[in-house]
């Protein structure tokens, strides 16, 4: 317990997740592959139950299958997995990856107004049911699962520090589609990466995420970003598929595992 005590007394290990924490009412950590390499399994556990959380949620790359394994014997149980597609704007030989493609007949393409928030949540609430790693857990209210995505959709509406940027599909002034982007600097990078998008269940399979996705590359290339990515979840074919459509392609897998602490050991 001693070694517990003094790595998780580094500032940079702390692990609580107040926003998922307040929205379920349950004391609730978030952990990566990064976590455990100062601390063991065992150690960890005992950690999570002297402090009283409820649910830890692990996010860990794919690759690190012995980890997974060992979170999945003590009682973690898988509950997504995702996929970030990468686009760099240009392939091996500087040619782009992308068109410029005609716009789907009697849609608008353009940036985010005010007025889109109700009609963007909306969407987002019908889109998003049952949806990820909150709505695959039977344990967690899927009310508040649902309030999960659609408290995001609102929050990259109203907040820069959430969403950079948002581009939308709309129709005889109605938002058919969207996907909000956040922009980051890391070291000597700049890249976008969605945050959240979606499509009104009656403008689909008209290839509006295509489109978006054409305006959100143009606009990464017009500020010289050096990539723009998405996280779609493995079994999201249609999604998956319009992001690889205009040049996508797979960068890592991870995957997230959920552990009820009354239920791991």
């Amino acid at each position: 317990m001693v070694l517990v005590k003094y790595v998780f007394g580094k500032k940079n290990m702390n692990i609580h997740s107040k926003i998922d924490s307040d929205r379920f009412g349950l004391k609730i950590g978030k952990i990566d592959d990064a976590f455990f390499n100062d601390i063991d399994i065992e150690d960890s556990i005992e950690y999570f139950k002297e402090f009283k959380y409820d649910l830890i949620f692990a996010r860990i790359n794919f690759s690190n299958i012995e980890l997974i394994n060992s979170l999945e014997k003590c009682g973690f149980t898988l509950k997504d997995t995702q996929c970030t597609l990468r686009n760099t704007f240009i392939d091996w030989q500087g040619k782009p990856v992308f068109n410029k493609v005609e716009r789907t007949d009697g849609y608008e393409i353009r940036g985010f107004k005010p007025s889109d928030t109700e009609q963007i949540v909306d969407i987002t609430r019908q889109s998003f049911i049952n949806y990820g790693h909150y709505g695959a857990d039977v344990r967690l209210d899927p009310v508040d699962s649902l309030n999960a995505y659609s408290d995001w959709a609102y929050n990259s509406c109203i907040n820069e520090n959430v969403a950079t940027k948002i581009f939308v599909a709309s129709k005889d002034g109605d938002v058919a589609g969207y996907i909000a982007y956040k922009k980051f600097i890391e070291e000597d990078k700049t890249y976008a990466a969605g945050v959240i998008g979606a499509v009104n269940p009656l403008h689909r399979r008209k290839g509006l995420f295509p489109d978006i996705d054409i305006a959100a590359l143009e606009w990464g290339v017009e500020n010289k970003f050096d990539w723009e990515e998405h996280n779609v979840l493995m079994d999201n074919f249609a999604v998956f598929k319009s992001h690889m459509s205009v040049g996508f392609r797979p960068q890592k897998f991870m995957v997230t595992l959920h552990g009820w602490v009354d239920e791991i050991k």
